[in-house]
């Protein structure tokens, strides 16, 4: 069994996610796109995105959960396609900036809408 890195737990979470893409310093963003979250914490989160973009970009990023939009910047750490057939991408994340009451929201059980897995009735 693959020992687990994160200082705390993930949750599996379906958000839409808005974002444009920095260079670390650099305040004009190169690229805006689309995704969603897969599973969010309160130190990252998981992102299935539509478009690649490197390790080390900052995201700019617009999270909707429920009525509310939250606002956080993540730094994408790893990145890897969801599979061969131009599927996406998923992008491990760390947040680097978050507003105080939106971190209260994103840790708040009711935030968390649950994904419904194949099979699940």
């Amino acid at each position: 069994m693959r020992k687990e890195k994160r200082r705390s737990k993930r949750t599996l979470s379906e958000n839409l996610i808005a974002f444009s893409c920095f260079h670390r310093d650099e305040k004009i963003p190169f690229d805006h796109s689309m995704g969603k979250t897969v599973d969010i914490g309160d130190g990252g989160m998981m992102l299935h995105l539509y478009k690649e973009v490197q390790t080390g970009t900052l995201l700019d990023a617009e999270i909707g959960m429920g009525n509310e939009v939250i606002a956080a910047t993540l730094e994408v750490l790893r990145l890897r396609p969801v599979s061969s057939n131009g599927d996406g991408y998923f992008a491990s994340t760390k947040i680097t900036y978050i507003g105080h009451r939106d971190y209260q929201k994103i840790t708040a059980p009711a935030a968390f809408r649950p994904v419904k897995m194949a099979g699940n009735q």
